[in-house]
């Protein structure tokens, strides 16, 4: 009777070993299925990006917002590449203290709308909030995830849940972009994809 309870306790120790084992022997196949979808995405390919907003070079914009606290967004120029969209933004901040233009104290942030999508920023890692400093200047580039697609519809969305009053550390800026079809030009990809 002392001998069983040992070999049950062996057995299922064996058994969980055993599971591990299979699920490290799965893990590659699956990171090798990734790989190749990725692949299979690039430009060249699949042709998947049809337009890009200026045929992927920089446009200069002069777009201004004032918010109550004090603070002054410029949206200097953008630049749409294949796998991200990037905007030059200058932020004065006018405000008695510091300010967050990434409030991470929530989960709807900082993004790009273009139509219905929203494309999210990648912000710097030193600085995830991008938190700006009271009486300091920051100019620098926002980068949102993905090339925003053709869309008559494009925004900029700064801490969509925060705050419009003029005591606010998170506030919130909502800038139309224009995006009018003349912007949108071929990137090419159909014909490299037809050759």
């Amino acid at each position: 009777m002392k001998r069983a309870l040992p070999l049950a306790a062996l057995a299922l120790t064996l058994a969980a070993c055993s599971t591990r084992e299979e699920d490290a022997d799965a893990a590659p196949a699956e990171q090798v299925t990734a790989s190749t979808n990725a692949a299979d995405l690039t430009p060249e390919e699949a042709g998947i990006f049809d337009k890009l907003f200026a045929n992927g070079e920089p446009v200069r914009l002069s777009l201004e917002q004032v918010h109550p606290n004090g603070g002054v967004l410029k949206v200097n120029a953008i630049q749409v590449k294949p796998t991200e969209t990037v905007l030059n933004v200058t932020y004065v901040n006018g405000h008695t203290r510091p300010v967050d233009l990434n409030w991470l104290r929530n989960s709807k942030r900082t993004f790009l709308l273009a139509g219905d999508r929203k494309f999210i920023i990648s912000p710097p890692q030193l600085n995830e909030e991008i938190e700006v400093a009271s009486g300091a200047t920051m100019t620098g580039d926002l980068v949102f995830i993905g090339a925003v697609p053709q869309t008559d519809r494009l925004q900029l969305v700064i801490n969509e849940n925060g705050s419009t009053s003029d005591g606010a550390s998170n506030p919130k800026f909502i800038l139309d972009i224009p995006a009018t079809t003349a912007f949108w030009s071929d990137d090419g990809s159909k014909k490299k994809s037809a050759a």
